[in-house]
């Protein structure tokens, strides 16, 4: 099948390339490095032409209200439009964990993901969604921050720490996204992606010590009212893995565990732990 890929070149987008290529398949890459832009309907229905199926990966977690709008909520629209001005049927969405109607008035990102997931499930497509928790692969995607955390020779963790979160390797994420393109039966469903364990946040982080062959250091935990307002008064002037957000900060506290039952028994895919995924 040839596939139409938006955020192609992204932590997700070129892996996902990658593992459709290796499948048999043909990507169409689809980003702003390529010339793509998902706020620009006419791009993405010309790009759209002459494709099997849409897998939308676009979003953003920082911006403006209006860029979180643009992208996250009306790209989606644009992507679904296009894809329905094309006549093509199938489409497999890239949602996450927490993004839920109770969640969405608690961030900007919830809200628009929120409107996104909405805009596809009542699309009448043939559509899929994916709801991962933290997408990591050694050195990349939220990992990226949290191993730089664990450099710190005293490591800062909001509130307590105890919020948990089972975080997904980023090849079982688009594993998950070729399996449901050659699954039929998958149309019409939403999949939890999860990995195989569940931490504690402030075990997580001396897990990710661990496998990259560091001590686990003694941690700062700062009330998380605090964190929020050092967030919103500085965090952007702070160097990285310092540098967040006050939505940030309130999702990281909800926390991303998942029913990954679904995920092993209708896609086939059994994932890899943290330690597994930094050997391969």
């Amino acid at each position: 099948m040839r596939v139409l890929v938006t955020g192609a070149s992204g932590f997700i987008g070129r892996r996902l390339v990658e593992t459709l290529t290796a499948e048999g398949h043909e990507a169409a890459p689809f980003s702003r490095s390529s010339g793509g832009d998902v706020t620009d309907p006419a791009a993405v229905t010309t790009a759209a032409h002459g494709v099997d199926a849409v897998a939308h990966l676009v979003a953003i977690l920082d911006g403006s209200d209006e860029a979180f709008e643009a992208v996250n909520a009306q790209g989606t629209r644009n992507v679904v439009a296009a894809a329905k001005a094309a006549g093509v049927r199938r489409f497999l969405h890239m949602s996450a964990l927490g993004v839920t109607e109770a969640h969405a008035p608690l961030t900007r990102y919830w809200r628009t993901k929120w409107a996104a997931k909405r805009a596809v499930i009542e699309s009448h497509l043939d559509w899929t969604v994916f709801e991962p928790s933290f997408v990591f692969a050694r050195g990349g995607g939220a990992f990226a921050e949290f191993e730089r955390l664990t450099r710190l020779p005293l490591t800062p963790v909001v509130g307590d720490g105890r919020y948990r979160h089972q975080p997904v390797w980023a090849g079982d994420v688009t594993t998950a996204f070729v399996r449901a393109l050659e699954r039929p039966e998958t149309i019409g469903k939403r999949f939890e992606l999860g990995g195989p364990q569940v931490f504690e946040f402030n075990d997580l982080l001396d897990e990710i010590a661990r496998v990259t062959g560091r001590k686990s250091h003694r941690k700062l935990h700062a009330p998380a009212g605090a964190a929020r307002l050092q967030a919103r008064l500085i965090g952007r002037h702070l160097p990285p893995p310092l540098r967040v957000t006050p939505d940030q900060i309130t999702m990281l506290l909800a926390g991303t565990e998942c029913d990954i039952a679904p995920m092993r028994s209708e896609l086939g895919i059994d994932p890899a732990s943290i330690a597994e995924a930094y050997t391969r």
